[in-house]
């Protein structure tokens, strides 16, 4: 994509906020994204940043998908959450076989994709693939998508050994339980995935410790786009909607601080208070870092795959760990301005209550659980072994 495509995508996610923000409410209410919502997103081409360019898709740069996702956030988090779930699917999709592509994305390109990588079940080796019973959750998108990625473990088989992998699997072959019961996110209709002896063929299954060393058994998609490092390009992307989330409560916050007071002071506007400027520009300053990461680590990124290199295993550490640190600077930024701003926030009536109870439910995503990657970052830059995950 040249500059002005980049530029058009993010100015298409930011004039799709009105919109987002009319029906959050409805997909909160429903658990799911409204179809009002899900239309425009598709309209927009905010579903096929990341499907592969020979079926129709963009496969857009990272920093851009990012900076998109983060505009579609500030309308209504559930929405900009779907983007960037659904978009990994189909990114990861194009790393599969290519029979594989041509299954899911032949006849559409506007499939999704929705996904669970760990690996939740195992499964056992039948004539030309594998059967696989069990149960998957939280299938973000689950409601939207005619695909499920999921994690399944495989038992060693001829020369390949045993380890964790992902299978495609057609949601018609699967079953949705109403699980989804949270304090934020509700939108993402994140339910419970059940299979029983599904069987998902050879060509359909993409082996998760190769994967992460820059292995994938795909042959036509060869763009920059598909040479990506796995877990870093997921870690990465994850840090756009929180971004997004805290963003808007800046930006909220500073709409109403010339009119509201700080109760038990002579302040008649927040404004006007020392101790109100300090914190939002902590805030502020706390979200620039998460951008600046954002922007560095998607960089770092897509230059490797620009260059046909794949990242050391400490720069891959690294480079999840900033992204654990990013989302934490956006969810201590929305903490900083929910504290500033008072207890009006926690009135379901006020945007912040919503922004608060999404971050804080989209912030314990696995991949950006701050000890685990800090473990990980550390054990890397120590020369520390085993390591405690491949997924790095």
């Amino acid at each position: 994509m040249g500059t002005d495509e980049r530029a058009d995508l993010v100015e298409r996610a930011a004039a799709l906020r009105p919109l987002l923000e009319q029906h959050r409410a409805e997909g909160e209410q429903e658990r799911r994204l409204a179809d009002q919502s899900i239309a425009a997103l598709d309209e927009a081409g905010l579903f096929r940043v990341w499907v592969p360019r020979r079926f129709g898709g963009l496969e857009t740069d990272l920093c851009t998908v990012m900076d998109a996702t983060a505009e579609v956030t500030r309308g209504d988090a559930a929405a900009g959450w779907l983007v960037l779930i659904l978009g990994c699917g189909d990114w990861l999709t194009g790393l599969f076989p290519d029979q594989a592509q041509e299954e899911v994305f032949g006849t559409d390109p506007d499939t999704k994709v929705c996904q669970v990588l760990a690996p939740k079940a195992a499964a056992r080796r039948v004539d030309g693939g594998w059967e696989v019973s069990g149960s998957w959750a939280p299938a973000s998108g689950c409601l939207h998508a005619s695909w499920a990625m999921l994690g399944m473990s495989l038992p060693e088989h001829g020369h390949e050994p045993a380890g964790a992998a992902f299978g495609l699997i057609p949601m018609s072959e699967l079953r949705v339980k109403d699980t989804w019961f949270t304090l934020g996110m509700r939108g993402t209709g994140s339910n419970l995935l059940i299979g029983e002896n599904v069987f998902v063929p050879d060509h359909r299954v993409l082996r998760r410790e190769p994967a992460t060393r820059g292995v994938f058994p795909r042959e036509l998609n060869d763009s920059p786009r598909y040479r990506t490092a796995l877990v870093p390009t997921l870690a990465t992307f994850l840090i756009a909607p929180l971004i997004g989330m805290a963003e808007e409560a800046l930006a909220h916050v500073l709409s109403q601080a010339d009119h509201k007071g700080i109760a038990f002071t002579r302040y008649k506007r927040q404004r006007d208070s020392t101790a109100f400027q300090l914190a939002v520009a902590e805030a502020a300053t706390k979200i620039d870092v998460a951008r600046l990461i954002a922007h560095r680590s998607a960089t770092a990124v897509d230059g490797h795959a620009l260059s046909g290199t794949h990242p050391d295993y400490l720069e891959r550490a690294r480079l999840r760990q900033h992204s654990s640190y990013a989302v934490r600077q956006c969810w201590e930024a929305v903490d900083g301005l929910v504290s500033a701003y008072g207890a009006a926030a926690l009135s379901e009536s006020d945007p912040l209550h919503a922004i608060l109870r999404d971050i804080q439910t989209a912030s314990r995503h696995a991949l950006a659980h701050p000890a685990s990657n800090a473990e990980h970052f550390g054990r890397a830059l120590l020369g520390v072994e085993p390591s405690i995950t491949e997924m790095i």
